[in-house]
């Protein structure tokens, strides 16, 4: 399939952009590449627009179950009842439009429907339960299949339950589609010349967690016992058990900066406040991935001063996700894929983003050094960074499973390329020793006690 040639130069005139986005057959075409000034200054995959490969893998309605499966997703096979259908017209991270059908009901069989359905526009501000969950799988379907623009087909299934019905990177389309479609690919060009950016412009913020459980007989000790809920040592929403107000998960919550290493330090004075108000030691700070059953912990970094799109958010899952699979406990493995699937993130009140992927690195001052250090030179640099490797199942199943021989050599590529950044002497300092930790085969032990590597009391010396 041959890509489109869409000039940067016509940003300004939507309707030369319609004309060569729309095909004769009034269909979307299924990929754009971006031809320009830029096009030479940064990789491949930022100035194309659902590339090739994607598109035909895409295609193969076999593969495309598979994936959605592998990243957590319900997909319909076979025949199913459906209460309605939902059609999401989706770029990166937008929902352009929506329509849902008005019958109420519908069958799906082999991607068939008995009859045809009609289907009603709905406001984007619509936020019920239901359409909050459409629009979250619509993106994240077309996330998964490594795709930046289509439209997902979303049923509901009887308990407000959602599954993917298809994914098309080449629909037809009604005039309402061609005019959404159109702006989104000319917004994407003019912020283009934008994204490689200053370091000194990303601002990192963070709030990883951590859970306490008693050494005697293993019962989880409540957050909410000690921390309130906001603040910037606080509680997470999550209850334990039936109690809504008895809360287990510790969040540290300190102020964004644009500085690593002051992130890590106001992380740090946030755990000795919690130490002063918990210093039994016989409970235990345990970090990681899925240190106790039932409580998954995440280690989301903010970000803000810099665009959010899927070419960033995969540039976040190759250059901090698939690395600290080398690292982790093989228990925390069973986090993946209901949290921790690829490409998670969450917009923020702020304006900016947080990146919800990766498990909690407060198992290591050094991890947590390192992580937060890369996340900065990502986010700074990642038009020009090669990593496609979870384009592949394989790579992708490799990280869902935690299969660390699947991933080795795409780690080590992937480290020696921030190395090479003309940046990297400025984090080197802490960079270096999480390189090395990547590459020890060590893993971490989320059975162990924080506050011992921390050096926070009882244990500070």
């Amino acid at each position: 399939m041959e890509a489109l040639m869409l000039p940067t130069s016509s940003i300004d005139q939507e309707r030369e952009v319609q004309n060569r986005l729309v095909t004769p057959q009034n269909t979307l075409a299924p990929s754009v590449r971006l031809q320009g000034p830029l096009e030479k200054a940064y990789v491949k995959p930022i100035v194309t627009l659902n590339e090739e490969d994607a598109v035909e893998r895409a295609n193969d309605r076999a593969y495309k179950i598979s994936v959605l499966k592998l990243h957590g997703m319900a997909v319909a096979e076979g025949k199913i009842q459906l209460l309605k259908r939902y059609i999401v017209c989706v770029f990166q991270t937008q929902v352009l439009l929506m329509y849902r059908s008005r019958e109420p009901k519908a069958w799906l069989a082999s991607n068939q429907t008995a009859k045809t359905k009609t289907f009603k526009r709905l406001a984007l501000s619509e936020n019920t339960r239901e359409t909050r969950r459409v629009k979250a799988l619509a993106v994240r379907a077309l996330y998964a299949l490594g795709l930046d623009y289509g439209v997902v087909t979303i049923g509901i299934r009887p308990g407000i339950k959602a599954v993917v019905l298809d994914v098309n990177p080449g629909p037809l389309l009604n005039q309402e589609m061609i005019r959404q479609f159109s702006d989104a690919v000319c917004q994407y060009i003019r912020k283009l010349p934008q994204l490689l950016t200053d370091l000194d412009q990303v601002v990192l913020g963070a709030d990883p967690e951590f859970i306490m459980r008693k050494t005697s007989d293993g019962k989880l000790v409540m957050a909410s016992d000690y921390f309130p809920r906001f603040g910037r040592v606080g509680c997470d929403a999550i209850w334990h058990g039936q109690n809504r107000s008895a809360k287990p998960l510790v969040e540290l919550r300190p102020k964004p900066t644009n500085d690593p290493r002051q992130l890590v330090l106001r992380m740090y004075q946030g755990m000795m406040q919690a130490s002063r108000r918990i210093k039994d030691k016989k409970v235990q700070w345990l970090s990681g991935a899925l240190p106790h059953p039932g409580f998954p912990l995440g280690g989301h970094i903010h970000f803000s001063g810099i665009p959010l799109n899927f070419k960033l958010l995969r540039a976040l899952d190759h250059y901090l996700a698939l690395p600290l699979v080398m690292v982790e406990d093989p228990k925390g493995i069973r986090r993946r894929p209901k949290y921790g699937f690829l490409g998670d993130y969450r917009v923020q009140f702020h304006g900016g983003f947080e990146y919800r992927t990766l498990p909690s690195w407060l198992v290591s001052p050094t991890l947590t050094k390192g992580i937060l250090s890369a996340a900065k030179l990502v986010a700074a640099h990642y038009p020009v960074l090669k990593g496609r490797h979870l384009h592949r199942y394989t790579v992708q199943k490799a990280y869902y499973e935690g299969d660390k021989e699947g991933v080795r050599t795409i780690v080590r590529q992937l480290s020696e390329e921030l190395q090479r950044l003309k940046s990297y002497p400025r984090y080197q300092r802490d960079l270096a020793p999480y390189f090395r930790m990547i590459g020890s085969e060590k893993t971490w032990n989320e059975s162990r006690d924080i506050r011992s590597v921390w050096k926070l009391p009882p244990y500070r010396s």
